[in-house]
Formats: structure tokens, sequence, C-alpha cells
């Protein structure tokens, strides 16, 4: 594990209550003094914004922002899939802009895809735009920490109709037409600190400018925690719509399939069943992943985890390969976001065992006519309309 990840995981466990002793506490009050006074800047900054000290971009296209309030897996990256999938479907030019966090590319403007070809690699573009660019033909995606030279640069040379600002909570200075914020109920508020000293980005009251919240995961979390966060929305911001989703598991597929793009040998979702494999993955929420295997019946003998966004070297996928075998697996199973991270010499190997990604859709379970009749409104300024289901 490299330095900067082993300093990320200490402080992960830092902050969670795992680490003891007397450094430990003394990280923990310098963090939350850091805290108070990062907190003092988010409203300072916000504040500029409102008072016009710091003015907003306006792009004339609509913008929606899909983001979060807290740092860690939403679920994301699956929902800006379906999100531009069906706005695309409307007939509408879609483009996603992402940050690109941790792309090894280095400049204002990064072209990941044009809809019709993919022009980066995962290291170049990171692996979440990379991902986005990959499953979704038809779809531009850009990169670029200043979201409102490449929301120029997606309405100028992409005719960007519909913009969709990719982790857009907290970049208050591209304007935007339609705020939804993603809520994990496993993992709601972290342990409601601000940063360092916790994983909000912004105080809690701060739910007041979203326009829809979205539940994300609501079957592996139970209905009364479901409830309390509603109320705990509904506090916040009880003008907004608040609606749910799950992440269906849909099949298994080889990770060399995969890269080819052979949905012909996916594996119906049964396939593992009663089968021993080891979870690997370095993503934000990997409890939820790990308990998605063990739902579809899926012998979970083992589960490596890596910090989030990890580049995964040859001797890592060998090690974690060769633990599996150790331990009579089947197979290692992993998330598509890791795909993208792991070389293509290990995937093209003479390998002892598969490696099955777990592919996974996201499914509105309530509100979704709401959610539907809103994104139409937002996006529709031609009088097209979404289909009936």
């Amino acid at each position: 594990m490299r330095h900067r990840e082993a300093i990320q995981v200490y402080l992960y466990r830092l902050v969670h209550g795992e680490e003891k002793g007397i450094v430990a506490l003394i990280i923990l009050l310098l963090l939350r003094i850091s805290s108070l006074l990062y907190g003092v800047g988010v409203l300072a900054k916000l504040h500029f914004y409102k008072w016009g000290i710091l003015t907003r971009h306006k792009l004339p296209c609509q913008v929606i922002s899909l983001g979060n309030i807290t740092v860690g897996g939403t679920g994301k990256t699956p929902t800006a899939q379906i999100l531009a999938s069906t706005i695309r479907d409307m007939g509408y030019r879609v483009v996603i802009l992402n940050r690109g966090y941790r792309a090894n590319w280095k400049g204002q403007v990064g072209l990941v895809s044009d809809g019709q070809k993919i022009y980066m690699t995962a290291n170049e573009a990171g692996d979440e735009a990379f991902l986005l660019a990959k499953n979704l033909p038809g779809v531009a995606v850009v990169v670029g920490k200043n979201r409102s030279t490449t929301g120029e640069y997606a309405v100028k040379r992409l005719n960007a109709e519909v913009i969709i600002l990719d982790d857009g909570y907290q970049h208050w200075r591209l304007d935007r037409d339609l705020d939804i914020v993603l809520i994990d109920t496993l993992n709601v508020f972290g342990n409601n600190f601000l940063l360092p000293r916790g994983t909000l980005r912004e105080p809690l009251m701060n739910l007041n400018r979203a326009n829809v919240f979205l539940l994300t995961k609501a079957d592996q979390s139970t209905d009364d925690a479901r409830d309390g966060i509603k109320e705990t929305l509904v506090r916040y911001n009880p003008g907004a719509l608040i609606i749910e989703s799950i992440h269906s598991p849909q099949y298994f597929v080889e990770i060399a399939d995969w890269y080819k793009g052979i949905r012909s040998k996916n594996l119906n979702i049964d396939e593992l069943k009663g089968k021993n494999v080891m979870a690997f993955s370095a993503i934000g929420n990997p409890t939820s992943f790990e308990q998605t295997i063990e739902d579809v019946g899926a012998v979970l003998i083992d589960k490596m985890r890596y910090p989030d966004h990890h580049d995964y070297t040859m001797a890592e996928m060998q090690c974690v390969m060769q633990k599996a075998v150790d331990q009579g697996g089947y197979a290692l199973v992993t998330t598509e976001k890791d795909a993208v991270k792991i070389p293509s010499e290990f995937i093209y190997s003479d390998r002892a065992l598969p490696v099955y990604i777990l592919g996974i859709e996201v499914k509105f379970t309530e509100g979704l006519h709401e959610f539907r009749e809103i994104i139409n409104q937002c996006a529709s300024e031609n009088g097209k309309k979404l289909p009936e289901v």
C-alpha cells in the first residue's frame, strides 16, 4: 500500500474510533479544530455567492447536479449512468462533467469520450470518468476541475443540451437547474463531523439547497432506519422530493470478457450460488458490495479492501489470487470501478481462478413517477416528454 493511502486508511480508522491511545487523542483534537475552521470557510464561501461577491456562471443549457454531502461511496456513478441514459433516450445530447479525480491527465479540459469514441485510458481520465464513458454510448464525458470551463466546452464543441454535473453539490461556481443529493442509507452522515474530523463536506443545514434526495441501497437498510433519515431530511428541507433506489445485482461477467464487451458470456446472477468466492474492492463503501455478494447466495470466504480509487499492481493482484487459491476459492469477485484499475497483464494472464465483475443496476423503488416528472420538467424545453412506464 502506498504511503499516501496508508495515511488515508489510518485517518479513516482514527475518525471512526478504531485507533486508541494518547497520540490518537491529540490527532483527533487537531482534526476537530481543523473541522471548525473548515466549517467557517464553507459557510463564508456560500455567503459570498449569496451576496454576489463571488459570481455563478450560467451555461446556455440545462444543468443537473448529482452529488452528496459526505465523502465516500453513495452509489453516485451507477446513478449518474441511469440518469444520463434516461435523458439520452429522450433525444437530448447529454454531456457528463466529471472532475477526473486522481486522473493522470493534466489540463483544463479533457475529452474522455464524445459519445462515439473513448479517447482516454482509466489512468488518464480517472476510474469514474472512464467507467461512465465505457458504459454510456451516445453520452460524452469531459473531465476538468473547473466545471465552468468544461461546461463551456461541452456546449460549444459537443452541442450539449443537458449537462450532468457529476459530484457537483459543492461546485458552487457553476449554476444549476436541479440539485440531486444522494444519501447512503447504510452510512448516512458518517460520524456527523465535518472534514477532516469526519466525512461531512458541509453542515447538515446546507441540505436546504437540494431539490431531490435519493436514498440509495434502500433494500439493505431497515424501514426504521430510512424513516429516521427522512425525518432528518424533512427537518432541514421540507420541500425537497425524497425517493428511494436499490442497487440490483444483474449478472456476473469474467473480467476479460467485460473488457472486450462480450455481453453474451454474462453469467446468470445465480451461477455463483453456493460457491466460495473472495471479494476485493477499492470503493467508498465496500460493506454494501460484500453484502450484495452474500445476498445472491455466494459464500464469501474472505474480503480484501483497499483505499478508494486505489490503482492495483500486478504484485497485489497475484497476492489476492493466491489467497483465494489457498482458501479453496472458486472465483474472485470485484466491481466495475475496480476492474478499470487492474493491470491488463494480469487480466490476460494464465490465472488460476476466474475474476468476475458483479454487474449492478440502479432501480428506483419509491417516488419514481415524481422523479421522472422533475427530470422531464428540467430537461425539456422543446416539448419532449419521457416515455410512459
